[in-house]
This record gives C-alpha cells, sequence and structure tokens, in this order.
C-alpha cells in the first residue's frame, strides 16, 4: 500500500498544541476553560490524513481495506492496550468492587470503540465525571466507528468519482444538522457531544480539505497561505476565548475550532506560522508523542483525585504531568516505533490476540471473576452503598407528557405527585414498598422528576438545557384535577454551589446567577406563585427541605486510599445540624417562607435525619444511609425513611419517622 504522502512536521505540531490544550484543560479547567476543544482539531486532522490516504491510494488503484486496518490496529492499539491493562492493575489496587467492575465494562468499551455509547448510556457528562478513568476513550470511539464505515463509504463512491466532492459536502452537512437538531431542538447535550452522528462532521471537514488538496487547483500565493494560516490561529485563539463548559457544544461553537484547523492546514507547511512555530522540531515531537499523551494523562488525573479526595494539591498535578510525560515518552520509543518495524500483518494479528486478553480480564473484572484489592480491607458494605439506587422502581412505569418523561405506579384513584430532582427520586423505593404492602390503598404515586433540574420554572441550569421545558411541563401535569396531592424536593442548595451553573431568566431574558440576591428574589417568587396557583386548584401541597450533605456522608471520601502503606482506611465523621442551618445562608429560610406563605406544608428532613444531639449521623447499623455526598442509599430509605409515610397511609395528624440514632 503506497501512500505516497509527502510528510508534513506542521501538522505534527498541529497535533501538539491540541494535545497540550486538552491536558491543561484537565489539569487547570479554570485557568484553561476552553481547553477541550483540542480533541476537535484532533478529529479535523484526522479527517485530513487518513482520507488523503484513502484517496491517493485509490488513484493509484492500491488501496486495500485489509491493508488499511492492519494500519489501524498497529496504529491504535499497541498503546491502547498497555495504558488499559495499566489502568486496570491501578484501578485493582485503589476501587472499590462496584468502581472496579464498572471499570472492567470500560476496558471491554475501549477495546471495542464504544466508550462513547456506553458513557452516553450512563449519562457521563464529560465535564462532571471526573473518577472515570477512561473517559477521555469516547473521542477515540468516535474516530474509529468513522473509520469503520468510510472507506467502504468512499470505495463505493469512487466509481462516481466527479460526485464524490458533493457527497462529502452532503454527508458534512447532514451531519451537522443532526448536531444542531439534537442539541437545540431535542436538547440532548450529551448525546450531541458524544455520539458520532453529530461528529463526523468535523471529521468531514479533514476529508473534504483532502479532497480539495489533491484535486482542486489552489491558489498557492506565500501572502494567501500567510492569512489562511494567521486567520486559522485567530479562530483557535477566539475558541479558547468564547468557549467553555457552559456553552451548549459542539453546535456552532464548534466551527470556530474546526474551521481554524481546517486553515491552518490548508496554508500548507510553508506559511510562516506553519513553519516557524508548528514545524519546529521541539512541538514536533510533543505532536509525535500526542497519542499516549491523550491516553494516558487522563487515567493519571482521575485515580489523582481519588487519592486526594477530588481535591488534588498543585504538587500532585505537577507529579501527574511529570509521570504523563514520562509514560508517553516510554510508550513511543520503546512501542509505538519497533512495532513499525514488525509485519504489518503478524503485528495485527498479535495485537488483537493481546485485546482478546486486555478484553477477558476487563470481562472477569466486569462480572465479578477478578476481585479488587479492597475487598480485603472490609470495604465491600461501602462499595454497595455506592451504587444503592433504585429508581425508576420496578412498579413505576413510564409515560410521557408534552415530550417530557415521568413514571407512575399503577392506578388507582387518587394520584400524588412528586416532583422535582433526583432527591425526590430516592424515596420512590419506599413509597413504592407502601404502596405493595397496603393493597387496600387506593392511591398512584407519580414522579415527575428529572436528575440535576430545580423544580423552579424559570431557573435554567447550564449545560441541561431540557431542565427548563421539564419544570414546566411538570407544573402544568401538577394541575390535573385528578392530582389531589403534590409533593415538591430538591436539594435546593446544590444549584448554588460555586462549581454549579445555574441562572435566571426574567420576562426580558436578562441572564443572572442565580447565587445573585436578585435572582434569588425571583425565584422565590417564582416559586411562591406556582405553589399558590396549585393550592387555590384545591390541592394540598407539601415541599421538602434541604437534606444534610457533603463529603462527611459520602461513602466515597470516608475511604482513605493509598498506593503506598496503609492502602485503606475509614475517615468517619458526622454532620451536625446547627452547622448545616448556618450553611444555608437564609435561602432555606427564605424559601421556607415563601412555601408557608402560598399555602404549602414544610417537610424538613433535618428533624429526622439528625438525632436529638443535632447529630447527622452518616451510618446507621453500622452501614452508610448515604449513597453519594448528595443522596440516600435506596435499601436505607425503603426501611427506614417515614417522613413520607403519612401521604400513603393517611395518617395527617403528623410528619413522624423514627429518628435516625
Amino acid at each position: 500500500m503506497s501512500h505516497n504522502i509527502v510528510y508534513r512536521p506542521d501538522i505534527d505540531g498541529l497535533r501538539a498544541i491540541a494535545v497540550i490544550l486538552v491536558v491543561f484543560f484537565h489539569l487547570f479547567p479554570e485557568a484553561n476553560p476552553g481547553g477541550f476543544i483540542g480533541v476537535d482539531i484532533f478529529f479535523v486532522i484526522s479527517g485530513f490524513l487518513i482520507s488523503t490516504i484513502i484517496f491517493k491510494n485509490l488513484d493509484n488503484k492500491t488501496f486495500s481495506v485489509t491493508d488499511f486496518y492492519f494500519r489501524r490496529i498497529v496504529r491504535i492499539f499497541p498503546a491502547l492496550i498497555l495504558v488499559l491493562l495499566s489502568t486496570l492493575l491501578i484501578g485493582w489496587l485503589l476501587l472499590l468492587d462496584g468502581e472496579f467492575k464498572n471499570l472492567g465494562m470500560h476496558i471491554v468499551g475501549g477495546l471495542g470503540f464504544v466508550s462513547n455509547v456506553i458513557q452516553w448510556k450512563e449519562g457521563l457528562n464529560y465535564f462532571n465525571s471526573d473518577l472515570k478513568p477512561l473517559l477521555n476513550l469516547w473521542s477515540l470511539g468516535v474516530e474509529e466507528q468513522f473509520y469503520f464505515v468510510w472507506p467502504f463509504v468512499v470505495i463505493i463512491c469512487w466509481r462516481f468519482k466527479k460526485y464524490l466532492l458533493r457527497i462529502i459536502v452532503l454527508l458534512l452537512f447532514l451531519s451537522f444538522i443532526a448536531n444542531i437538531f439534537f442539541l437545540f431542538s431535542l436538547e440532548k447535550v450529551n448525546f450531541s457531544y458524544k455520539m458520532p452522528i453529530t461528529r463526523f462532521w468535523e471529521i468531514l471537514f479533514g476529508s473534504l480539505l483532502g479532497y480539495i488538496t489533491l484535486y482542486k487547483k489552489r491558489d498557492d500565493r506565500k501572502i494567501i497561505n500567510n492569512f489562511k494560516s494567521l486567520l486559522g490561529i485567530l479562530f483557535i485563539i477566539l475558541s479558547l476565548i468564547f468557549i467553555n463548559s457552559d456553552k451548549l457544544f459542539p453546535g456552532f461553537w464548534a466551527l470556530l475550532p474546526v474551521i481554524g484547523t481546517y486553515l491552518i492546514i490548508d496554508s500548507g507547511q510553508n506559511s510562516y506560522i506553519n513553519r516557524v512555530f508548528l514545524a519546529n522540531r521541539y512541538v514536533v515531537y510533543i505532536g509525535l508523542l500526542s497519542y499516549p499523551i491523550y491516553l494516558w494523562h487522563w487515567p493519571l488525573i482521575s485515580y489523582n483525585k481519588l487519592l486526594f479526595s477530588d481535591h488534588p494539591p498543585l504538587i500532585s498535578l505537577i507529579i501527574v504531568l511529570f509521570l504523563t510525560a514520562l509514560l508517553s515518552i516510554m510508550t513511543y520509543h520503546f512501542l509505538e516505533k519497533p512495532i513499525k518495524k514488525v509485519n504489518k500483518k503478524f503485528a495485527a494479528y498479535t495485537l488483537l490476540s493481546a485485546s482478546l486478553f486486555a478484553g477477558l480480564i476487563g470481562i472477569g473484572g466486569y462480572i465479578g471473576i477478578i476481585k479488587p484489592y479492597s475487598d480485603q480491607f472490609g470495604m465491600t458494605e461501602y462499595s454497595i452503598a455506592m451504587n444503592d439506587w433504585n429508581f425508576p422502581t420496578k412498579n413505576l412505569q413510564a409515560r410521557k407528557f408534552l415530550d417530557s418523561d415521568f413514571y407512575e405506579s399503577k392506578d388507582y384513584k387518587e394520584k400524588i405527585l412528586f416532583l422535582g430532582d433526583c432527591n425526590m427520586e430516592q424515596y420512590a423505593p419506599r413509597i413504592e414498598r407502601l404502596l405493595s404492602e397496603n393493597k387496600n390503598i387506593e392511591k398512584k404515586s407519580i414522579f415527575f422528576t428529572k436528575q440535576g433540574c430545580m423544580p423552579i420554572k424559570s431557573v435554567r441550569v447550564l449545560n441541561k438545557p431540557e431542565c427548563h421545558p421539564f419544570v414546566n411541563n411538570a407544573y402544568k401535569f401538577s394541575e390535573d384535577p385528578e392530582i389531589k396531592t403534590v409533593v415538591i424536593g430538591s436539594l435546593w442548595l446544590r444549584y448554588f454551589d460555586d462549581n454549579k451553573k445555574a441562572y435566571y431568566k426574567n420576562g426580558n431574558f436578562n441572564e443572572y446567577l442565580i447565587q445573585s440576591p436578585l435572582a434569588v428574589e425571583k425565584t422565590l417568587l417564582e416559586f411562591q406563585l406556582s405553589i399558590k396557583k396549585l393550592v387555590d386548584l384545591k390541592k394540598s401541597v407539601y415541599v421538602i427541605l434541604n437534606m444534610p450533605r457533603g463529603d462527611k456522608v459520602d461513602p466515597m471520601k470516608m475511604i482513605n486510599r493509598s498506593l503506598v502503606g496503609e492502602k485503606f482506611s475509614l475517615n468517619l465523621m458526622n454532620l451536625y445540624k446547627d452547622e448545616i442551618i448556618n450553611s444555608n445562608n437564609s435561602f432555606v429560610k427564605k424559601l421556607k417562607n415563601v412555601a408557608i406563605q402560598a399555602g404549602a406544608q414544610i417537610i424538613d428532613p433535618l428533624d429526622y435525619l439528625c438525632d436529638i444531639n443535632g447529630i447527622c449521623p452518616s451510618l446507621f447499623q453500622n452501614k452508610p444511609i448515604y449513597k453519594d455526598e448528595y443522596h440516600l442509599r435506596a435499601s436505607f430509605v425503603r426501611d427506614n425513611v417515614k417522613y413520607l409515610d403519612f401521604l400513603i397511609l393517611d395518617n395527617k395528624t403528623s410528619v413522624s419517622m423514627d429518628k435516625v440514632d
């Protein structure tokens, strides 16, 4: 398979820029909030290089599908297998049973290039999943999924070569439209970010450039090329200035880095910036290391955060950067380069065998045949707690109202609506237990809830545009005359955390951070009006206030982990009711007041999850009470949380529960 493609060191230099942006975004996201656009740069580069090779070899009648995939295997698998096995080994030393099983699944997903699909199904947010060691493999999945189909598309279209350019443009346009449609029309941000149909257009931009470079006349004047290169760099810089995790991405914003990369490559290796800066031998060397750097850096960052309870000191980040560089250099020189000298067919089959072995180990971890080291230290109960979640319960059936999904139990006379976020969902196991144990009660539970959505109509949560229409639909649904009781619950203060992006829009669509006094005032007024409307419709309304929350109740944060010395130890602490009340910054008090003024009744979890001494324990009968820092575990709720029982049992004389002692 003869490529006859001139090597361009400036493209390796561009790879270096891309990987540096990604790594520093992951290490220092506040200092480099737009660095994730490095992935978009990679997509365009990949599309250009691979498509150019395919086109040229089809022209020369030397293209072989088998040889193409052998080369992809030899390029992708050596570093990938090494990093996956290393990640699995460190995971065996550091992770709890449930975490290790999840890692095993992602090992298999990484080898099968479907990490992006698995992450989408799990609902993993690229910007909020630090403790997933293989999160970075989503982009490799997108890229390889493209190359599973692209050679065959080109071969089929090659007989109509004069239409190939139009076909590329058409496919690019369709993928871009899908990206916009899912992002803005269906508001599926996570889908748009990680799925092939909404990302292929970026790779196809590179394919388009490859075709134009080979078969179309270009204006090759130095001044034109220098202008293209300068404009391309400017687009990349503008991307870093204006794009961040708050933006709806990819969407239209992705055009900035994609077109910028297109222009830089199109300017040719002799344009001034490309020749002097991008083709600099040190920059090129980093570019040659870019693939192992991309693979190594994220597992190291993820495990570093795990060791330091998500708050790693600066020195540890510097060590991670050093290890990333060292391991990438070793991978490149002692694995990637030597394997290129081996017979391609033999190397490919050997690597496929090695990947099968790695996949079997991953499966062994996933199904529990291989147990993590933590099992020897009595950590099983904490691992169980982290995965103890049950929503929707088996008795809840999926339904739809105005394009919003909700869940309801069997059809009885009186409907009780539970409206809110996942802090409301956590009560489902108890509610469903009461309904199943009391067959004579003719009531139906309805959960109109969505994770991460504050149940106030005029609040928008950034990165979750689906929340606004969902909450509005929930309140419309609550007006149903058959609904006699509405229970509204949320981890209200979660939306006021510094790292949570939420804001209010008034009638003029002016934006305010939800923490601002004006936004608080308008938000609470909106909430009060919503409750009053329900009360006027003769409904009983209950508002559940904030729960205890924080690292002290999180099973994951109760465990100290180390690679040296004592590997696992417990650090048990309790929250105190007075501390929680004092930290509420008066918002909960204001929320309580406006709810009462509107005619709602208040349920305060602090009255039941804290004992008579004001201690809000993290353990009950020597088992964790919480799933994480924000949610109660399902088994504890089902058996012990009784402060909503009166809604089902009609014991309206009191809102009671056995206190946690």
